[in-house]
This record gives C-alpha cells, structure tokens and sequence, in this order.
C-alpha cells in the first residue's frame, strides 16, 4: 500500500571531454552553482500555498522541510492533488455519502521525500514516497528539471536506482514469506458500495517448520523454482511480495516478472504508518534514512562519504 522508490541524480555534461561515464558533472560543481543548494531553494519557492499545475490537474506543495548542510539531506512532505472531476465521499462503514467533492476540490495526500546529495560525488538520491501505486516523482520531475535547466543551461537525470545495482547484501537475505494480493469482486451490492467495488484478499505463504524459503536472489533468477513459483502466482493475483530478514531488520519487495520495477521499490512496514493511514514522520524518516546509509556504502565501497544516521 505504501513505497519508497529510490532514484538516482545524475547530470549528463556534453561539454566534458573523456568517455561517455566521465562526462557527468560532480554535483556540487556545477559551474558555480551545487545541486543540494539548487535544490534547496527549488523546494522552499514551493511551501505556502499550493501551486496548480492546469495541463495534469493537479495542486502541490512542499511542507515541513528540515534541510541539514552537514549530511547534505533534505527531506519532508510533498502533499500533491487531483481535481477535475465531482465525485462522491463516502463512509466506509456505513456506505453513506458524507460529502460531494466539487470539481474544483482536490484530495490531497502527503508523500514522504528524502534526498541525500554526497559532496563531491556526482551521483544523488532521491527517494519518492508512493500510496497504492500512486507516486509523485513524475510530478516533481517535470517541475525540478526545468527550473534546473533553466538556472544552469545543463539536463539533470533522475533514474530508477535498481535495487541489484544498489545493495546487493540484501539479495542473500533469507525469505521469511511470500504474499500474495489478489482482488476479488463482490457479489453482495452493500459490500461493492461499502469498499467501492472489489475487495482484496492476502494470501501469506510462510515456510515449514524445519523447511526454508530461499534467498531474495532466488525470487529473481528465470530458472528457479521460486521465480517459476512467482509466475504461477501472478496469474492468480495483483501483487506479489516477498518478505527478506537480515541482521534483525526485514525489508519486503514486490517480485514479478518485470525484474526492473520490483526492485525499485521497497514496501513500508506497516508500524510505520500512523493511525491516520500517513506515515509517520519521524518513524519513515529513520527507516529511509537506514536504507540512504545501505545504498551508500554499497555504492561507494571504501570510499569516505558522510553518512545520515538515524
């Protein structure tokens, strides 16, 4: 229900001489200008009061951003909305409708956001915060690489950071359980009205007793028996997970056949979400900043790179 997809910063430099993966741009030298500074003042002109973007319908603003120049961090919420079409509101338990939203109205919803720009790297994360399939990186890219573009003249990338490319410790985690989500259509017209149409149904696969259930690396090799598994699953449901432990700590990844976007994204633990249904801030915000910490020293092996630390 709830992610954080990482991606990487990088900023492509054709006037740089030497081959292709020379050509990128140290991020804090860019010219004279720093990405973690340009940043910075990108997010700050866009807190207050919410920016309408009229081509996809949508209204957005950053909030309660902490901003640390030491850790060279940045992270808070970017609450984005929709509007353009009237619909209905209703209760849940009771099915009722409390109110119509208006067509000018819009639902917001706030998306955790954490980048981390390494000084003298020129490689930066940014990790996305998305609710039911439903991100914001896509919105927040448009937005930030014009307003970079036009302030240095360059193009800045933000790409999937894979996560077999990232933290490859992980993939030899053993697999605690296997999820499988499917959704189901309702027969009884009170149940389709109360939960909008469908229902979902989670199958929780664990091992036996004495038995086990691979690494993570075996629910992404072609040719075997857990991958076939997966396959066999995925007709029969939404949404395959796997569940991995290593050293105490448990991370759950979508697993398919799209070998690419399951490992971009990583799921929430469910008692990092508030009652409200958000995350809760300080709580995702020491989760992330531990996978900020795994995907550093993975990617910058004895390299010395200051770290946030949660």
């Amino acid at each position: 229900m709830h992610a954080v997809a990482p991606y990487l910063f990088r900023c492509f430099n054709k006037g740089l001489e030497g081959r292709i993966e020379e050509r990128y741009s140290t991020l804090d030298n860019l010219g004279d200008k720093d990405l973690f500074y340009i940043l910075r003042d990108f997010l700050n002109a866009n807190t207050g009061a919410y920016k309408i973007v009229e081509d996809s319908k949508q209204v957005y603003q950053f909030e309660s951003l902490s901003i640390n120049e030491k850790t060279r961090e940045i992270f808070g919420w970017f609450n984005v909305g929709t509007y353009g079409m009237k619909t209905d509101i209703i209760n849940v338990q009771t099915g009722d409708v409390d109110f119509e939203k208006a067509k000018n109205n819009a639902e917001i919803i706030k998306h955790y956001i954490h980048y981390f720009i390494p000084k003298g790297f020129n490689e930066g994360m940014a990790f996305m915060h998305s609710y039911r399939g439903i991100g914001v990186k896509t919105l927040f890219y448009t937005l930030f690489s014009q307003y970079f573009k036009d302030l240095t003249g360059l193009v800045i990338q933000m790409n999937p950071l894979a996560y077999d490319n990232a933290v490859n410790a992980w993939l030899d985690a053993t697999a605690k359980e296997v999820k499988l989500t499917k959704f189901v259509g309702l027969s009884d017209i009170a149940d389709q009205v109360r939960l909008l149409g469908h229902g979902e149904q989670e199958l929780i696969i664990k091992p036996p007793r004495r038995g086990g259930m691979g690494k993570l690396r075996d629910y992404l090799n072609p040719n075997s028996d857990q991958m076939q598994a997966v396959e066999i699953m995925g007709d029969y449901g939404a949404q395959v997970k796997t569940v991995v432990e290593m050293d105490g700590k448990r991370r759950t990844f979508n697993v398919g056949r799209n070998k690419t976007s399951a490992l971009c994204e990583i799921e929430v633990e469910e008692d990092l979400i508030g009652d409200d249904g958000v995350p809760d801030f300080v709580k995702i915000n020491s989760w992330v900043r531990d996978i900020v910490g795994e995907y550093a020293h993975t990617l910058y092996p004895g390299l010395k790179i200051e770290v946030p630390s949660s």
